[in-house]
C-alpha cells in the first residue's frame, strides 16, 4: 500500500502543476480572450475528445489489461498495439480532413476559427500515441519518468500558448498549437524508454484480445464524453457561445478534482492488475477508497463555498455567474474521480460490458435531461443532469463489483460524499457571508483531515522519515 500512496503522489505533483498553472492563467485568457473565443475553444476541446473516441478503440486498455499476465510476449503486445493505433488514428485524421468544410460550416458552424480546428484534427494522432506511450511507461513503474516528461510537456506547452496568446494575439489558435506540439515532445520522451519493446511485428492474436477488452469500454468511453461534454455543445447552441465560455470557467476551477483524479488512474490500474489474487487487497483497497472520498469531501466542501471568491480573484467580472455552477459541477466530478475503483470487480472479470452499460445508463438520462429541460430552464440543468446521470452510473458499477465478490466497498461513504455535497450547494444558495463560510470550511476540512490522520497515520510516518 505505502508504494501505492507514493506513486499516487509523484504522479500527482505533475497534475497539480498542471492544474495550478491553467488555474492561474485563467486571468490572462480571461482578459485577453472574448466570451465567445472561451466558448470556441470549449467546443473544440469536446469535439477533439469525441473524435478521439474512435480513433483508437480503447487498443491502450487492452495492451495494459495484458502488460502483467504470464506467457506473454510483450514486444508483439507492445507492437501490435503501436501498429493498430497508427492506422486507426490515420484512417480517422484522412476522413476528418476530407470532410473538413462540412464539419465547420455545417455542423460546428465556426468558420471563423478554421485554422484552429485543423490543428485540432492533428492533434488526434498525437494524442493517441502520447496515451498510448504514457500507459506503458506507467506500467513500467516508472512515475519519476512520467512526471520528469509530462513536466517539459507542461513547460513547452503552455511558453507557446502564453507567447500566442499574450504577445503575438493570436487567439485560441496558440492554445492549441501549444497543446500539439507539447504532445510530439511526450511522444518523443515517453516512447524512448519502451524503444526495445517495439519491433516490425503484429500479432493478430494480441490484436483481438486488445480490441474484446477495449470496444466494450467504448459505449462507455462515448456515454463519458455526453456526460462531460455534449452539454457544452448544446449550451453553444441553445444558448449561446458567450455563455458557454462562462461555463468552461465553472469547469475550469472544478478541473481541479483532476489533480486527484490523474493520480489515482495512472496509480489505480497498476496497482490493481498486480495486487487483486494477494490475501490483503480487499482491506487495502477499502483503506484507499476511504481516504480518497475523504480527500474528495474536502475539495468539495472548499470549492463549493469559496465558488464566488475564487471566481471574482482569477477570472473578471463578467464571469461571476460561473460561480453558480461550481458547486452543482463538485458532485458528478468527485463521483466520476471514483469510477475506476468501483468497476475493479468488472476489470479484474474482463466483463467490460457492465461498464458500457453502467455509462449508457447514466448518459441516456443526462441527454434526455438536457434536451427536455436545457432551452426552457437554462445552463442549471446541465451539471444538475450530470449530477444525477453519475450516481446512476456510480450505483451500478458498484452493485455488479459486488455481485463479483472481489471488491464490497463501504457504500456509507459515497453516500455521505452526496448529501454533504448538497448541503454545500444549498448553503451558497443561501448567500451565507463569507466569514460564516469560511468558518464552515475550517471546521468542517479540521474534522475531515483529523480523520485521514488517523486511519493512516501520516504525520507519525512524516515524522519517521525526518527522524531517519
Amino acid at each position: 500500500m505505502f508504494r501505492f500512496i507514493k506513486e499516487f503522489f509523484i504522479y500527482g505533483m505533475t497534475s497539480m502543476l498542471s492544474k495550478f498553472i491553467a488555474i492561474f492563467l485563467m486571468p490572462i485568457y480571461t482578459n485577453i480572450l472574448t466570451q465567445e473565443e472561451y466558448g470556441v475553444m470549449a467546443l473544440l476541446v469536446s469535439c477533439n475528445g469525441i473524435i478521439g473516441i474512435f480513433s483508437n478503440f480503447e487498443i491502450h486498455e487492452g495492451v495494459a489489461r495484458d502488460y502483467y499476465e504470464d506467457g506473454v510476449d510483450r514486444k508483439k503486445l507492445v507492437s501490435t498495439g503501436f501498429f493498430s493505433i497508427l492506422s486507426a488514428s490515420l484512417l480517422v485524421l484522412m476522413f476528418m480532413l476530407l470532410t473538413f468544410n462540412f464539419w465547420v460550416d455545417n455542423v460546428l458552424d465556426i468558420s471563423n476559427y478554421k485554422l484552429a480546428f485543423f490543428i485540432v484534427l492533428l492533434s488526434i494522432p498525437a494524442a493517441n500515441f502520447h496515451s498510448y506511450f504514457s500507459t506503458l511507461l506507467r506500467f513500467k513503474k516508472k512515475p519519476f519518468l512520467f512526471s520528469l516528461g509530462s513536466l517539459f510537456q507542461l513547460l513547452l506547452q503552455v511558453s507557446i500558448s502564453i507567447v500566442g496568446v499574450v504577445v503575438l494575439r493570436y487567439g485560441i489558435v496558440s492554445i492549441f498549437l501549444g497543446i500539439l506540439i507539447g504532445e510530439i515532445f511526450a511522444i518523443l520522451f515517453f516512447s524512448y524508454f519502451s524503444r526495445y519493446e517495439l519491433s516490425f511485428t503484429f500479432c493478430i492474436p494480441y490484436l483481438k484480445r486488445a480490441l474484446l477488452f477495449g470496444i466494450p469500454l467504448l459505449p462507455a468511453v462515448l456515454a463519458g464524453w455526453v456526460d462531460g461534454s455534449l452539454g457544452q455543445i448544446l449550451i453553444g447552441k441553445y444558448i449561446s457561445k458567450a455563455d458557454l465560455g462562462v461555463y468552461s470557467v465553472a469547469l475550469s476551477f472544478v478541473s481541479v478534482f483532476s489533480l486527484v483524479a490523474m493520480c489515482l488512474r495512472n496509480a489505480w490500474s497498476p496497482f490493481l492488475y498486480e495486487n487483486y489474487k494477494k490475501q490483503n487487497f480487499n482491506s487495502q483497497a477499502i483503506n484507499l477508497y476511504k481516504g480518497v472520498v475523504i480527500l474528495l469531501l474536502i475539495i468539495v466542501v472548499s470549492l463549493s463555498l469559496l465558488s464566488k471568491e475564487v471566481v471574482i480573484l482569477l477570472s473578471n467580472a463578467s464571469y461571476v455567474a460561473a460561480a453558480q455552477y461550481i458547486s452543482l459541477l463538485c458532485l458528478p466530478a468527485a463521483l466520476y474521480l471514483l469510477f475506476p475503483i468501483v468497476s475493479s470487480g468488472i476489470q479484474i472479470t474482463r466483463d467490460t460490458k457492465f461498464t458500457a452499460i453502467a455509462h449508457i445508463a447514466g448518459s441516456l438520462f443526462n441527454l434526455l435531461s438536457m434536451i427536455l429541460f436545457l432551452p426552457k430552464f437554462g445552463i442549471v440543468v446541465v451539471p444538475l443532469s450530470l449530477s444525477l446521470s453519475r450516481i446512476i452510473s456510480y450505483t451500478i458499477l458498484y452493485v455488479v463489483t459486488r455481485q463479483k465478490k472481489i471488491l464490497v466497498l463501504p457504500n456509507q461513504y459515497v453516500v455521505l460524499l452526496v448529501a454533504i455535497s448538497w448541503l454545500s450547494y444549498f448553503i451558497v444558495c443561501c448567500e451565507f457571508s463569507f466569514w460564516w463560510r469560511i468558518l464552515f470550511v475550517v471546521l468542517f476540512n479540521g474534522i475531515m483531515l483529523f480523520i485521514l490522520n488517523n486511519k493512516f497515520s501520516i504525520l507519525q510516518k512524516m515524522l519517521l522519515k525526518i527522524k531517519k
